[in-house]
């Protein structure tokens, strides 16, 4: 991940929490040490489980969701939380994105798709536009 830093991030004074969903602990400890040194808080996920089963869930301001994780996709996390009513904005990281998924990831809220390895300045740039939703 690129390390450069750009404000995309605190809104109103107080600091967005994100969600990142991972089952990439590497993954999990990058994002979470550049999205606090970019002015936002941070909880990460090993699992969807663990993000469905968390009494937090709509404590997010926003979601970042890797598209390949145990059990199910990414975006099968994004449409289970849209049956549920869960209306947060999402990010998905995904290594191959597969353009004919593309009506279901609108429908799951879902508002951009990051191709991993995601590049700081899309990511920050994609958290700020989603956060304005």
């Amino acid at each position: 991940m690129n390390k450069t830093s750009t404000n995309a991030a605190p809104i109103a004074g107080t600091a967005p929490l994100i969600c990142v969903v991972d089952d990439d602990r590497a993954v999990c400890d990058s994002l979470r040490l550049l999205l606090r040194r970019n002015g936002f808080e941070v909880e990460t996920f090993s699992s969807p489980h663990d993000l469905l089963t968390s009494r937090r869930l709509d404590r997010f301001d926003c979601l970042i969701v890797d598209q390949k994780l145990p059990v199910m996709t990414g975006l099968e996390l994004m449409e289970i939380l849209r049956t549920r009513a869960y209306l947060k904005p999402a990010v998905l990281m995904w290594s191959a994105p597969e353009p004919h998924l593309s009506q279901r990831i609108q429908r799951a809220g879902i508002l951009q798709i990051l191709q991993k390895p995601v590049e700081t300045s899309a990511l920050l740039a994609a958290l700020g536009s989603a956060l304005r939703t």
